[in-house]
């Protein structure tokens, strides 16, 4: 599970999973929370921290929430048993389920939105009783104006953010999709979105530099899945 915190990735692993841990995310610091204190304060770079209780969580989800000048990278979690911790974090917001989608045209260009001055992926809230992959469909040409179809499951995020007052918990699951056709791009303006458009590796590159953690991942997890199918 990965969990995003004022664009700050927190990540959950099972202990028996951490050989997944992407390369190249040494830990910096690493806390044993049986035998010292966890305090965001000391947190820097890649933080691993183990042995964290669920009330330990909570309160370090809390402090991260009050925004406490802490300048760390990012935080892995790893836990015997995940499923609790999930429980828990979902205990402590409102939960909103979305879906979107990176999707590629007959050139292999990437579809972007320019929303609110940042550069995202298109997404969307599902309607009641919607499905994820209906959704994504629908989200893709209610934004965009861009038919598309799924080809296959990508990936999973959870970011957080504060609605009148009350904690929420977007749950957006993401696919890999293929457009159809040659339909011209129209930006829905009433979600705030500026332009539309296909861009490739190099202008995406760019793009990434204006982004959200979030989508970072989710392109991320595109960019693997494209090399493994190469080999």
């Amino acid at each position: 599970m990965i969990l995003f915190i004022d664009d700050r990735p927190i990540r959950i692993y099972k202990e028996s999973k951490k050989h997944a841990i992407p390369m190249g995310d040494e830990f910096e610091l690493v806390i044993d929370a049986r035998l010292q204190p966890v305090r965001l304060a000391d947190f820097k770079g890649h933080t691993c921290i183990l042995n964290l209780t669920l009330d330990q969580m909570e309160k370090l989800i809390h402090g991260l929430h009050q925004k406490s000048g802490a300048t760390f990278d990012s935080v892995y979690i790893l836990v015997q048993d995940i499923k609790p911790f999930k429980q828990r974090i979902f205990g402590m917001y409102q939960l909103l389920e979305a879906a979107g989608g990176v999707v590629l045209n007959s050139e292999d260009k990437v579809l972007w939105m320019l929303r609110l001055g940042k550069w995202d992926l298109p997404k969307g809230k599902l309607e009641k009783g919607e499905k994820f992959k209906k959704a994504a469909v629908r989200e893709v040409e209610e934004e965009c104006n861009v038919k598309a179809v799924l080809e296959q499951k990508l990936c999973t995020t959870y970011h957080t953010y504060t609605h009148k007052n009350q904690r929420i918990l977007k749950r957006t699951k993401w696919y890999l999709m293929s457009s159809i056709g040659n339909t011209k791009l129209i930006p829905q303006k009433e979600e705030n979105i500026e332009k539309v458009e296909w861009l490739g590796t190099a202008a995406m590159n760019k793009a990434m530099t204006n982004t959200y953690s979030s989508i970072r991942y989710v392109i991320h997890r595109f960019q693997l899945l494209c090399s493994s199918s190469k080999l």
